[in-house]
């Protein structure tokens, strides 16, 4: 009965904490800096492993579940690549992106799962569509960075 109760009680805080609105505002950017933002929604497979993102071969942060990243650079072609945790092994997932100044990019970040492997696939997204999905996602620390 206690089991059963406390379960209860998880779920019913999970569901709380799911519907609530994140006031996430990223528009206060420059006309000479351009604003990507990854996150990944919580996924309840893989939750613990950490995937490292890379703007141009530089480590930006390992994105955990649940979280997002905020990356603002100079106008440029770049191309974000990942690999799960922090291996040195060469990044099979690309996105290529010309970010313009002044400009907010979203970039969705899932899990998905082979025989062997997982890998993290991009995907750049709307904003609206990105506020929707982002709904209970914190901001990533990217582990004491």
């Amino acid at each position: 009965m206690k089991k059963t109760f406390f379960l209860s009680l998880v779920i019913l805080f999970c569901a709380a904490r799911s519907f609530g609105q994140n006031e996430l505002n990223f528009k206060s950017t420059s006309a000479d800096s351009a604003t990507v933002v990854f996150y990944r929604s919580g996924q309840l497979w893989r939750a613990l492993v950490n995937f490292t993102i890379r703007a141009n071969g530089t480590e930006l942060c390992r994105l955990s579940n649940n979280r997002y990243l905020v990356y603002k650079t100079v106008p440029q072609k770049c191309t974000f690549t990942n690999v799960a945790g922090g291996l040195n092994i060469p990044d099979k997932e690309k996105l290529e992106m010309e970010l313009e100044g002044g400009k907010v990019y979203f970039v969705q970040c899932d899990i998905k799962s082979g025989l062997f492997t997982d890998r993290m696939e991009m995907t750049e997204v709307t904003e609206s569509t990105a506020k929707r999905k982002m709904a209970g996602v914190q901001p990533d620390y990217c582990n004491g960075k």
